[in-house]
């Protein structure tokens, strides 16, 4: 099996640019996350497994 000899120099931008990449992405799913208009759907996701209604939960 022949094996794949790739310069250093490429090496090294490959490995720094998947670095850049996963930080950028990381920094976007914190926005996205902590953007103030999120708080509401945030609060509203929290209490989904307190609202169940007396017919859905199976109770009497």
């Amino acid at each position: 099996m022949a094996q794949l000899h790739l310069p250093q120099w490429l090496i090294s931008i490959l490995i720094n640019g998947w670095l850049v990449v996963a930080v950028v992405l990381f920094l976007a799913i914190i926005a996205v996350t902590f953007r103030p208009s999120a708080r509401a759907q945030m609060d509203r996701n929290a209490r989904i497994p307190f609202d169940v209604e007396d017919e859905a939960d199976g109770r009497p």
